[in-house]
This record gives C-alpha cells, structure tokens and sequence, in this order.
C-alpha cells in the first residue's frame, strides 16, 4: 500500500476533528513538488565588455539531473547562438565567511566572446525529467569598451603649487588646482614632471570620465596615488616609489574607473583595489615588482581586485610579483594578460564565487603554481586559451565546484598538481598536457590527508559533476603515463588503461612535444625559462582532433578544432599590451 493509499485508510477510521486534519496534512503533501523536481527563482546577470554572467537560483533538482540550455543573439536582428548550458551548482563552501555566503544551489554561467557595447537577447530553457520547467528571455547590454569622452574641455597641467586656468599658455600649476575645476567629460593633459603623491577624489559621470593623461612631451611622474572617486581614468603615466610601497589604491566605492596604458615599477604592490570596487578596465599596462626571478616570495602583488566584482584585466605585462592578478570575487574578465617570473602564482583567483573568466593568458616561470583556486566558493570559473609554462605546478587545487578547462596548454618540469582528481568536477576538452622533463606522468592524483578534509571530495570516479575528454598528454619517457587514485596509486602505462579504469578521457590521446610544436626551443630544465610561443605545427596529430564546444570554439579553423591554446590558421594570441597604446 503506497503512503498516500495509507493516508486515505486512516481517514476512514479517525473522528471527525482529527480526520480534518489528516485530510488538510495530505493535500498539502500531495501538492509539494517532489524533491527532485526544480523549482526555479528570479536569474540574476552581470555583463562586462565581452561576457554576460548568470545565476539563477533554483530549489529541489536533489538528484541534479535538471538542465538549462542558454541561446542568444544581438537584440532586433541577428540569429540565433548557442551558448554552453548553465552548471548545476549546489555547493556548501565552509570556508565561506558568513553563513549566507555558504550555500549555493543554482544554475549558472557566463555567455562569452560578446561584441561591446550592444544589446543581447539571451533564452534560458530549463528542464526536468521530475518536474519543474521554465523558459526565460533576457534582454542584457554589455558595457561599451572606454572610450575618450568628446565635446569637454581640454585643460593643462604641470607641476606646481597652485594657481593658472587650464590654458596652455597658463597650466594649472599643480594636481590640487587642476582637480578643483575639473568637470566631468574634461580630458586634464599633464605635462612632464614629477607630480609626487596624490588623491583623486573628484568623480565624472558615467560615460564622461574626467580623464588624466600624459601630453606626450617627456615622463609623467606619480609616487603614488589614491583614488577615491568614480568615473575617472588614468592614462599613459609613469609610477615610481619615493615613499610609497603601494602606486595606486582604491578607496570606498570607486566605481567604472579605466587605468590604462601606465608604467609601474619598484613598488610591492601596483593596483590594489578595495571589496567595494565595482567595474574598472585595467589594460595594457606594464608592472614590474621588486621580487627576484626564480624566488619563491610571498609578498606584493601585480594587480590586487581584492574580492573586488566586475573587472576587466586585460592585456597588462605583469612581471616580478607574488601574482600577476589577485582575488577576483565575481564577474571578473581577465585575458590576454603577459605574467611571468611570478614569485608565487601566475594567477591567483583564491575566495572567487561564480562567472571568473580567465582567457588567452601566458603565464611563464612561476615558483609555485599558474592558476590557484585557493579556496573556489562556488562556479563556474572558465578557463580557456592558456598557455601555462613552468617548474611549479599547474593548479594549486583545494575546494572547489564546477568549472571549465578547454583549450589550455600546460608545460610542466614537476608534478601538474597532487590533486588533480580535482578535475572531476569540469567540463575539460581539448588541452594539452606535456611533461617538458619527460620523465613524469601526465597526471597525478592522490589523496592525502588534506584532501580528506576537503568539504566536498569526490573520491576518484566522475560523478553528476564530471565531463573530462579529447585531451592530450606527453608524458615523454615515463614508464608511468597516469598516477591514480587512494589509498593506493594505481599506475597506468597509457591513456587507454587509463580510461578504461577511470572513466575519463576515453577519447584522449598520447602527443610528443617534439612533433606538434611549431618551435619547442624550451630548455631541459625551467632556469632563466622565457616567454614562448607554443603553436602547432601543421599535419601534427594536435590539429582537428578537438571537440567543439558552443560559444568556445566556434571560429575554428579546419576540419574539427585543435588542441591546446593556438589554433592553427588563425591569428596569433596577443599577450601583453596592444601596440599604439602604451607609453614607450
């Protein structure tokens, strides 16, 4: 007899008061949704200049198996694109500093690759088997990349103590005068000099920044900044320490500011921003700190968000720092950054909640490891188009929820991690794995005690969370191509055996580095180790041998895309700053 049959036989058989009851108690339980059944809330989105990020809170779903597909498309013309569907998250972060912080039980996810400034319908269609189904269509503008504002004022300025009116015949004399008038819209020129220290403290308006820039007639100077104002940006300038260890530091609020194109060098920490910081486009800058190459140094960051939201970073040369780019929280844009001789990691994303996009990065000879996820709160994150090149390890894992690994090459000298079990819960397709001692395996799992104290392991089997295939592995000379599994590893000669026993990678395959590098000039050992370019060679088994992926990989060129970070037949990667913009 079924619960709810049972229910109707006690009925039968109960006083009249006491029957009420019982019968109020069974249509309330007859119509609760089932607990696999997904009952969605209200999504929310952030976009930057190229990517559109989505949460969209959902309760029930306990086996996990509800989908929700995402297609867009410009609004009022245009066809339409599929995107990757939204992931699955329900994470309990313990690490998380408040209770609210803890749970998370949605969809989410990020449209990529967008054009700036133009308006997106996007559709998302969820799905369940057990019930629950909702269509949404969402109308989302990304942001217009900056531009300088037109129609203000031009006014002058050089260093000083105060007085003249912006002219060029009379300059302001001084940063203090000159910020008194500016106005928004205005684009304050700075002749050579040295300005000393300063606070910025006088917003525009969205769409008319008060801008600071360097005339062209010799260095522009600063020994440090604040900057506790909105709607401003600071151009082509020269950061150099007096007192100051840190050249530019947010305060409060600041919100849409646009550094770009400066110089900093000999300061322990470049760009710091503050947890308020909302929305700056940080490009094309050069940083160099003042830790040594090839030395493992916890201090001093390159560019510190400071699990700050919204950021753009992109194309910035990063050299000499702990990390090349820190502690993005949510919504973050970072690509086609140059980060190298890092004194900890090339890219450190520790506490990030959903929708960090790290994309078409190099990142070269870090001490200790290219991308941390040190702790992930929640994703996704999307990590794409990476060349990772260096003696530490490629991941310093610990825990973290879903994210997605396509189109990353990793040249290693040790281990990739010891926790690369961790992979189990990505989407992974199409990266390339080269051991450059050829000596180690491709990858390493183990369990240590550590890992059994994270929040959620994952054993070594996939789960709901799990779709790892079409990668490519050199593990060289190693007898030992896979290390796998607790307590006891388990050695697999190949990728075959490999997959056959785990479950992943069933169309994987074995790469030499030799054959599918254009130019593999890299040395035996990672000392003074530079900044390559690791394409393909043509007719290598690394060229149409990838997987597509929607809204990833849909310009590739060719029969099927390639594996890792270069598609051959395309135009090459641009790391570091963009010519025509940086100051020489």
């Amino acid at each position: 007899m079924s619960t709810r049959t049972k229910s109707r036989h006690v009925l039968k058989h109960t006083p009249l008061a006491a029957a009420a009851l019982l019968l109020l108690a069974w249509v309330v339980y007859a119509q609760a949704p089932e607990p696999n059944a997904c009952m969605p809330g209200a999504p929310r989105t952030h976009a930057t200049q190229q990517c559109i990020g989505i949460e969209w809170d959902v309760s029930g779903d306990a086996n996990h198996n509800a989908v929700c597909t995402v297609r867009y498309r410009v609004k009022n013309g245009g066809a339409w694109k599929e995107a990757l569907p939204l992931f699955r998250i329900d994470f309990f972060g313990w690490y998380a500093a408040t209770k609210a912080d803890r749970r998370y039980n949605m969809f989410a996810g990020s449209v990529l690759f967008l054009q700036p400034g133009t308006t997106y319908e996007v559709e998302l269609a969820l799905t369940d088997v057990d019930g629950g189904a909702e269509k949404k269509l969402l109308t989302i503008a990304t942001r217009p990349l900056p531009r300088l504002p037109e129609g203000g004022r031009t006014l002058h300025v050089v260093p000083g103590s105060g007085g003249g009116d912006g002219s060029k015949e009379k300059p302001f004399q001084g940063l203090t005068s000159a910020q008194q008038a500016a106005q928004p819209g205005d684009i304050m020129v700075l002749h050579r000099g040295d300005y000393g220290e300063f606070r910025f403290d006088k917003s525009g308006k969205a769409g008319q920044p008060i801008v600071w820039r360097d005339d062209g007639d010799g260095d522009v100077i600063l020994r440090g900044v604040e900057i506790a104002a909105s709607h401003l940006w600071l151009d082509t300038l020269i950061f150099t320490p007096d007192k100051k260890t840190t050249a530019l530091k947010a305060q409060g609020a600041a919100t849409d500011n646009v550094i770009r194109g400066c110089s900093f060098s000999g300061f322990r920490s470049s760009i710091v921003l503050s947890k308020e910081s909302r929305d700056w486009y940080i490009a094309d800058n050069t940083i160099v700190g003042i830790n040594e190459a090839n030395q493992s140094k916890l201090d001093g960051q390159g560019i510190d968000l400071f699990h700050s939201e919204g950021h753009v970073v992109a194309h910035n040369r990063v050299a000499r720092v702990q990390a090349g780019v820190h502690y993005a929280r949510r919504n973050c844009d970072i690509h086609g950054n140059d980060i190298f001789d890092t004194s900890d990691d090339g890219i450190e994303t520790d506490y990030g909640y959903a929708n960090i996009r790290i994309w078409s990065n190099r990142i070269t000879n870090y001490s200790n490891n290219g991308i941390s996820f040190q702790p992930m709160y929640c994703g996704p994150w999307y990590i794409l188009y990476n060349q990772i090149v260096g003696a530490g390890y490629i991941f310093k894992f610990r825990v973290l929820d879903r994210f997605v690994l396509a189109h990353n090459t990793f040249v290693h000298w040790r281990l990739p991690s010891n926790r690369m079990h961790f992979l189990l819960y990505s989407l992974s397709r199409n990266n390339l794995y080269i051991s450059a001692s050829g000596k180690d395996p491709a990858l390493v799992a183990f369990k240590s005690k550590e890992v059994e104290e994270q929040v959620r392991p994952t054993g070594f089997q996939p789960n709901w969370m799990t779709d790892v295939d079409y990668d490519g592995f050199d593990w060289g000379n190693s007898k030992v191509a896979f290390r796998w599994g607790s307590p006891k590893q388990i050695l697999y000669p190949d990728v075959e055996s490999f997959a056959k026993a785990v479950g992943i990678e069933r169309h994987g395959m074995r790469v030499k580095k030799e054959d599918i590098f254009e130019n593999y000039s890299l040395p035996a050992t990672p000392e003074k180790l530079k900044p390559v370019m690791l394409t393909l060679r043509p007719g290598c088994n690394a060229v149409d041998t990838g997987a597509v992926l929607p809204n990833i990989n849909d310009g590739f060129a060719g029969k099927a895309p390639d594996l890792g970070a270069h598609e051959l037949g395309l135009e090459p990667i641009r790391h570091g700053p963009r010519l025509g913009i940086q100051k020489k």
